[in-house]
């Protein structure tokens, strides 16, 4: 039997346990198909000693009510449940329903989230007994080690816990090597099936960007080579779908980064790896080393944040912006590697023309995604620290997102909200690459102009209220489009059209974007790819199989202008028959081929 001794203030002041006590690690992930690499790593570290470690996840998305259920129905002695800015306030909510029906569960937090004031967490929070401060694995194994022998923590550096009435503060936990943490999936991957693998070939960050966290943590620890290879080959030969790194700076050394680059790509296999990575860092070697690597085999997330040099020395962000152009551009030809670029709002001397500049450059560069963040003063960061210097307002509540600063408005901040939005649907999708080209064209590559113009648009009907259907997006552009005075509105409906029969065989069509019919066309297309030679020079994959068969996996498309040709300055006037083709699609955003056929 386990026992629990309280003083009336509900503090820790004698406790008797056993070995056989039930320890359950849990979290609320942002999305489903998120999954803790930190509880893994924490029961990775006490496995031998602690093998009945149980992990539960949960998400932000599930009602308390049931997390509460599924928590208490492991009846634990000591929950312990991991804090970042998306999951406090629900984590908090749920120790207070846990402890009601649970009055001896001994609670433990510990993730960044109250890693950087756990004595007001638990000055606020009398339910929580325990917090882990830092990289918690150690902490956690020497907490259990007390708690097990029956002595107090007394000595488990970045520990905080009650005594008689107060707080005691072991102090900072020095970094520990991270060869010590044993393997997180050395098990396999129970209760993982379709949810993305974290993993970790470093810790730290060379850099000392103020508005992130990982510039605090000191200098990067690596974990050994070949231990690494070991891992990676693991996930590769298990048939794992997709492995994010979380390092913060992948190829912060440019060497040991090439190296495994070149081994995975060696191993081959089905695996897709995201990594974070430093543009400006990619050099010729690296580039010609990932020219090699299979299309989906790499995806890479590289942080321009800024394109105004006085908000990045403001920041102390050291970039090459020039060497990041350069290196992102040669990455995009290659049409083998996915890139995501990211860029924040409501840094320091971004104001809303530059963040316009700032967009359009990043967008310039043909990204295959751009993910326009909103800053965030997260606790311990320098931005955090000298908030009164820009006249940052922000949500005293998780996440702490700016309101306004020096030189941005919640009203502009507002807009750039909406213009975000406009960009997941119309550029991240890639359902409307054509159509978005030109009118960046006809604006001198004024995306920010076109996405301006096109939130006024979509406040003006009130769009931002609701979700959309894709035939809906098509129409509400085509519509937009005819408010523009700069716009061909002929051209535009064509190439519109095109857009939406590029991404898929179409069963019905938006308002507005009827095709030219052309009865005698079916007949045409198929005498045509009857002929053998037309399917050797045209469509050799397709060679053996009747025009029925191909028509089924195809759609043909007929336009008043040559939109088989891009990158022109105008499109051509002419009328064109276009075979999509879906079976083999090409490149990393695996898009349809197109052919014209003479018929």
């Amino acid at each position: 039997m386990i026992e629990y001794f309280y003083s009336v203030d509900n503090v820790i002041t004698w406790m008797v346990y056993n070995t056989l006590m039930k320890i359950l690690l849990t979290t609320l992930n942002a999305k489903y198909i998120h999954s803790s690499l930190a509880l893994r790593d924490l029961q990775a570290y006490c496995r031998d000693d602690y093998p009945g470690i149980i992990i539960q996840e949960y998400t932000i998305n599930d009602p308390s009510e049931k997390i509460v259920a599924g928590l208490v129905k492991q009846q634990p002695d000591l929950l312990c449940f991991s804090c970042y800015i998306w999951n406090i306030e629900q984590i908090l909510n749920v120790v207070d329903t846990v402890k009601k029906i649970l009055p001896n569960c001994i609670i433990l937090l510990g993730g960044p989230e109250v890693s950087y004031d756990g004595e007001a967490v638990m000055n606020e929070n009398p339910l929580i007994d325990f917090i882990a401060e830092g990289e918690g694995e150690k902490t956690f194994k020497e907490l259990l080690d007390c708690i097990t022998q029956d002595c107090e923590p007394i000595n488990v550096k970045g520990l905080i816990w009650r005594k008689e009435g107060g707080l005691i503060h072991n102090g900072c936990r020095p970094p520990i090597t991270l060869d010590e943490i044993p393997f997180a999936y050395e098990k396999g991957f129970h209760g993982m099936n379709n949810k993305i693998i974290y993993y970790e070939t470093s810790r730290g960050c060379p850099f000392n960007c103020q508005y992130c966290l990982s510039s605090t943590t000191g200098h990067v620890r690596f974990l050994s080579l070949e231990r690494v290879k070991r891992e990676l080959a693991y996930f590769v030969h298990s048939g794992v779908r997709q492995v994010k790194l979380v390092d913060r700076t992948f190829n912060c050394n440019p060497c040991r980064a090439k190296e495994i680059f070149r081994f995975l790509i060696e191993l081959g296999g089905k695996t897709n790896f995201h990594f974070e990575m430093a543009g400006d860092l990619i050099d010729e070697e690296m580039l010609s080393i990932l020219s090699l690597a299979p299309v989906g085999m790499f995806q890479f997330e590289i942080g321009i944040q800024s394109a105004k040099q006085e908000t990045l020395k403001e920041i102390k962000r050291k970039t090459n912006l020039k060497q990041i152009e350069y290196a992102v551009s040669r990455l995009i030809q290659l049409d083998n590697i996915h890139i995501h670029l990211d860029l924040i709002a409501g840094l320091p001397k971004e104001d809303l023309s530059s963040m316009a500049g700032s967009l359009n450059k990043v967008l310039a560069l043909s990204p295959h995604r751009l993910q326009l963040g909103f800053l965030k003063l997260l606790k311990g960061s320098g931005l955090r620290k000298e908030a009164d210097k820009y006249h940052y307002q922000y949500t005293s509540y998780p996440p702490y997102e700016v309101l306004s600063n020096h030189v941005l408005s919640f009203t502009e901040l507002t807009g750039l909200k909406q213009i975000e939005e406009l960009v997941e649907l119309y550029y991240n999708s890639h359902r409307f690459d054509r159509s978005m080209e030109y009118l960046a064209r006809q604006t001198e590559g004024d995306f920010f102009l076109i996405f301006k113009q096109m939130a006024d648009y979509w406040e003006t009907n009130d769009y931002f209220r609701y979700s959309h259907s894709n035939l809906s997006l098509y129409e509400y552009l085509l519509n937009f489009a005819k408010t523009l005075s700069f716009v061909d509105h002929q051209l535009f409906g064509e190439l519109l059209l095109f857009d939406y029969q590029l991404h898929e065989k179409p069963s019905r069509y938006p308002a507005g974007l009827e095709p030219i019919q052309d009865k005698g066309l079916i007949t045409r297309c198929h005498e045509f790819l009857r002929k053998e030679q037309n399917l050797v020079k045209l469509l050799p994959e397709w060679k053996g199989y009747s025009p029925g068969q191909i028509l089924r996996r195809a759609h043909i498309g007929v336009f008043r202008y040559r939109l088989d040709l891009r990158g022109t300055a105008c499109y051509q006037e002419g009328r064109t028959v276009i075979l999509f083709h879906y079976l083999n699609r090409q490149g990393v955003l695996r898009r349809p081929g197109i052919i014209p056929l003479d018929v």
